[in-house]
């Protein structure tokens, strides 16, 4: 929101941008209209349509019209615009449509901004569609607004907002917060740091569990990008994954505020954190089983969501909590506390957690041939090309899918057995047991 705002507030006051006309009467347009489903999917049925009637108002950045270069799919100057990266408008004899309206779409593909190979796909529901075909003399006038200097702009003044904040606010900290030592404590070594980490036991135990956990949720949110645009599908997949993405994010956070409180009063930690293992590997099952039968409406995945994140945000209540024990642990047995050395872990084991998770991913998508976004850009032939596809939904085959489908469910439920395992044989530190360690400290 912030970026959009900041992009366009810049924007709007840029001489930067130009208009180029693009008309049927003085360019080589191919113009079709195609159909779409009630979910907002292209299908087969579409009619190349006239392309002398139309008027084409294209309006970007001087950089927006310099095009893609790619020369190895042959794009030089190549200018590519759709829904993802446009404002736009069309209206004919018989129908207005706005990007706004939300129930249509639109591909306009030019060689270079000079060039007079032009291609215009407007994408409406099926009334429309029939009322534009069957009028084959409405003349045509589409205009479109780039937006990637928005987000180029936005981008660009958030990042200096933030700089100028973070030095502010950090100057402000510095200048104002006192700090005198009252301790006369001799400083580690990095090797002393080293040894008072692998000596203790139970510490290494919660580091091996933090990262395997995390590893878990990290190789499935990698992927959820992907499964929601190849399996899911639909026009409106995006909009499908932000919104589960904002369900799962609030999941997480009522779980550690709300949730956890609840539940330490009728439970141990240590039977949370497996309350909360098994948890996770249910919501695994239930997606897994719910993709294997086809369910695609977004609301039903809020169930296996609210299993997984609500489990995932209350470990990550519980590894700290068990962090925290194995201080109290690693004193009595190395005569040393060593807080700042053990809770450093943590921020660095779930960054390697990130960096597994992250090269499952890479591989997983390099295996089974899945692309990020396999039509980038696309020249005036190219969308021509694209045409003869439209009602293809399924953009990878179905064993790229059964694969993506396997990492992303069985791989976490086989991270999480193993965590499970490792925790319940090597992680000592009951309540009766830290209330002993606790005693004997204090006799010390």
């Amino acid at each position: 929101m912030a970026v959009a705002a900041l992009g366009t507030l810049a924007a709007s006051k840029s001489d930067d941008n130009i208009v180029k006309v693009y008309s049927g009467k003085t360019h080589s347009l191919n113009y079709y209209v195609a159909c779409r489903d009630e979910d907002g999917n292209p299908t087969d049925n579409y009619m190349q349509m006239d392309g002398s009637k139309v008027t084409l108002n294209v309006t970007g950045s001087k950089r927006f019209f310099e095009g893609v270069d790619e020369p190895e799919t042959g794009l030089d100057g190549a200018i590519y615009l759709k829904n993802d990266n446009s404002d736009y408008s069309f209206q004919t004899d018989d129908v207005t449509f706005e990007k706004s309206d939300g129930d249509s779409a639109i591909e306009v593909a030019i060689d270079s901004a000079d060039s007079n190979y032009v291609t215009v796909v407007l994408y409406v529901p099926v009334e429309e569609y029939w009322t534009m075909t069957e009028n084959l003399d409405s003349e045509v006038v589409i205009d479109v607004k780039s937006n990637m200097e928005v987000e180029r702009l936005g981008f660009k003044y958030f990042t200096i907002v933030i700089g100028i904040l973070f030095i502010l606010f950090i100057t402000i900290t510095c200048v104002c917060v006192k700090e005198k030592s009252t301790v006369d404590m001799q400083t580690a070594s990095i090797g002393e740091m080293f040894r008072a980490l692998i000596q203790n036991d139970q510490a290494m135990t919660i580091v091996a569990t933090i990262v395997l956990v995390n590893t878990a949720l990290f190789i499935t949110s990698n992927l959820l990008i992907y499964f929601f645009k190849y399996d899911l599908a639909g026009s409106n997949w995006r909009g499908n994954y932000t919104l589960f993405n904002t369900f799962a994010g609030g999941m997480q956070i009522l779980a550690m505020m709300v949730l956890f409180p609840l539940l330490r009063k009728a439970f141990t930690t240590l039977k949370i954190f497996y309350i909360c293992v098994f948890a996770e590997i249910i919501g695994y099952i239930v997606l897994l089983v719910m993709v294997l039968s086809g369910v695609t409406n977004v609301f039903a995945f809020f169930v296996p969501g609210f299993f997984i994140m609500s489990g995932f945000g209350l470990l990550n209540v519980v590894v700290t909590v068990f962090l925290a024990n194995t201080v109290d642990y690693g004193e009595l047995k190395n005569n040393r506390r060593d807080e700042s050395v053990i809770f450093s872990m943590q921020t660095f084991v779930v960054k390697l957690a990130s960096g597994i998770a992250a090269l499952v991913a890479s591989i997983c998508l390099a295996v089974f041939n899945i692309q990020a976004d396999s039509t980038s850009a696309l020249d005036s032939q190219g969308l021509v090309q694209k045409m003869y596809t439209l009602g293809e939904t399924q953009l990878i085959d179905n064993s790229s899918v059964m694969g993506l489908r396997a990492v992303m469910t069985v791989g976490p439920i086989a991270v999480l057995v193993i965590a499970y395992f490792i925790f319940s044989k090597k992680y000592i530190l009951t309540d009766e047991k830290l209330q002993e360690i606790g005693e004997e400290l204090k006799s010390r």
